[in-house]
């Protein structure tokens, strides 16, 4: 009797135990159903992504990267395999991308797009999915950022860095410069204060005289300016009535220039004379007044 009851014992527990393994294995399976995997496919560098970084759809992570391989029939090519809940949308037009988590340098996969009316991609594809990652997101940013180290490099260049010395070297002379004409600058702003001054206090004489003698002065001005309209007049007039007199002059009388230049050279004299007299009292020329001579006066 106690063998037979050893007996039933043993074959309970093995009961026990291949249930248990069951339900195991049921559990497992229906767990495992919750699940959907899927191969993302790059065509480019996945700097940052890990074994284990997170998955998301639209921004929201449904899922994470549970293997990294690269491809046997071309080592240019890496493939992600993750797992994502069963319920997420995938579509048949879903794109994936890398994306960069802030500036810790690690990247997740975003999951993004698909058309409502599209059918979902596990429903059409046998075996794992395949979605093939675009070539953006991080690609670009890295392709961008490798540009701009580049121009960089171009911008610091060893022609450019002696050429930006040489401005350094020129910018320091220049200042140099300055301070060493620092007495000279001083010196001649303050001519220029002085100029200032006496063009002020010209201006002040030249309105006293307007304010004194302006209706005269005017009135005179106007009838030399009568008298020599007048004058151009009568010169145009000569002009024209002795055109072909001048037309033989220009072609034979050349040789009569020089007493020509001599009686210009008397006038020049002549109008050098007006002018210093202009100079020495402009009043009294303008107006007809004459300033008296003193003795030991210049003639």
């Amino acid at each position: 009797m106690e063998t037979r009851g050893s007996y039933v014992f043993v074959g309970s527990v093995v009961l026990i135990a291949i249930a248990a393994a069951f339900l195991a294995i049921l559990f497992l399976t229906q767990t495992k159903q919750d699940y959907d995997e899927y191969d993302i496919i790059f065509r480019e560098r996945v700097s940052g992504l890990s074994v284990g970084a997170a998955v998301s759809f639209n921004g929201i992570q449904k899922g994470e990267v549970r293997e990294l391989t690269i491809a046997p029939d071309n080592p240019s090519i890496v493939i992600a395999r993750v797992r994502v809940d069963s319920d997420t949308p995938v579509k048949t037009d879903t794109k994936a991308e890398l994306e960069l988590v802030g500036f810790t340098g690690l990247a997740i996969i975003q999951l993004v797009g698909g058309s409502a009316d599209e059918a979902l991609l596990k429903d059409v594809t046998r075996g794992v999915p395949r979605i093939e990652a675009d070539a953006g997101g991080i690609a670009q940013i890295l392709a961008g950022s490798n540009d701009i180290i580049a121009a960089a490099n171009r911008l610091l260049s060893e022609e450019n860095t002696k050429a930006f010395t040489r401005v350094l070297a020129n910018i320091d002379t220049l200042t140099g410069t300055f301070a060493g004409q620092q007495d000279n600058i001083s010196a001649t702003m303050q001519n220029l204060s002085v100029a200032s001054a006496k063009l002020a206090r010209t201006a002040d004489s030249l309105d006293k005289i307007m304010a004194e003698d302006g209706p005269q002065t005017v009135a005179e001005a106007k009838a030399t300016l009568v008298e020599t309209k007048a004058m151009v007049a009568e010169m145009r007039g000569a002009i024209a009535e002795n055109r072909e007199s001048i037309r033989v002059f220009t072609d034979q009388g050349l040789a009569q220039v020089g007493p020509a230049v001599a009686e210009a050279r008397q006038m020049f004299r002549t109008l050098d004379q007006v002018l210093r007299e202009i100079d020495r009292d402009p009043r009294g020329y303008l107006l007809g007044e004459s300033t008296p001579r003193y003795e030991g006066e210049s003639k």
